[in-house]
């Protein structure tokens, strides 16, 4: 985990084979169809999930009903740790976005987990340092870019930290749609869909329906740079 040189942090918990043996070895296997609910806002928190295949969008409602998604989870990862470490209710929502593969630990499992290895409990504290400091710079972004460079900074980090090889460029393997994106740089679908149109004709992406690929990220990260 590090920093990647534009100042994107891997916000996953990178465990090894036997680390993620560890937590299967406690866990019940757990599946999730698109569009259900992992947890709820205002739940207590009663169990921690190892992804292993597929994509959990989290996000916050105001209580004006936007949404804000926080995050885009990626297999490998894991989810509701937070409010595990800190005893409080759920702060936010968990959504399957496609069909995904999950193991359900108990939280005072998981907290056991931690106390007898040292090493996974590092890499969660690292990973959850690094998704704050994802959420202050997100809001940095909000306040002092324009919409087109907020965008191209949320598919960098998309491209950088769930991506997979494509037939030009990177794939995003999450399928989003515009309003996902414009739900995690807080705007609208259809100034999305705009700036969208201007990335394909400048040559940064290749998008039909929800395949997205990168295929010039160079260009998006020189796009977004001061």
């Amino acid at each position: 985990m590090g920093d990647d040189g534009n100042g994107t942090r891997n916000t996953c918990v990178t465990l090894t084979n036997e680390e993620q043996a560890l937590i299967r070895r406690v866990a019940t296997p757990f599946e999730a169809c698109k569009c259900q609910l992992i947890f709820r806002e205002g739940e207590y928190a009663q169990h921690v999930y190892f992804i292993e295949g597929g994509h959990v969008k989290v996000y916050r409602n105001s209580q004006f009903g936007k949404i804000t998604t926080v995050g885009i989870r990626v297999p490998g990862d894991l989810i509701g740790v937070w409010e595990v470490l800190s005893g409080m209710p759920r702060r936010g929502f968990a959504e399957a976005i496609d069909r995904c593969t999950l193991w359900r630990t108990d939280a005072q499992q998981f907290l056991n987990i931690l106390h007898q290895n040292s090493a996974v409990a590092v890499k969660v504290a690292t990973a959850l340092g690094n998704r704050l400091r994802e959420v202050e710079n997100a809001v940095a972004n909000l306040v002092s870019m324009e919409v087109d460079h907020r965008l191209a900074k949320v598919l960098i980090s998309l491209a950088q930290q769930g991506g997979k090889p494509g037939t030009n460029g990177i794939l995003i393997a999450a399928p989003l749609t515009h309003q996902d994106l414009a739900d995690m740089i807080g705007s609208c679908r259809q100034t999305v869909t705009t700036v969208m149109r201007r990335f394909k004709e400048a040559g940064y992406i290749v998008s039909e329906k929800r395949v997205l690929e990168v295929v010039d990220l160079d260009g998006l990260q020189k796009f977004c740079s001061p």
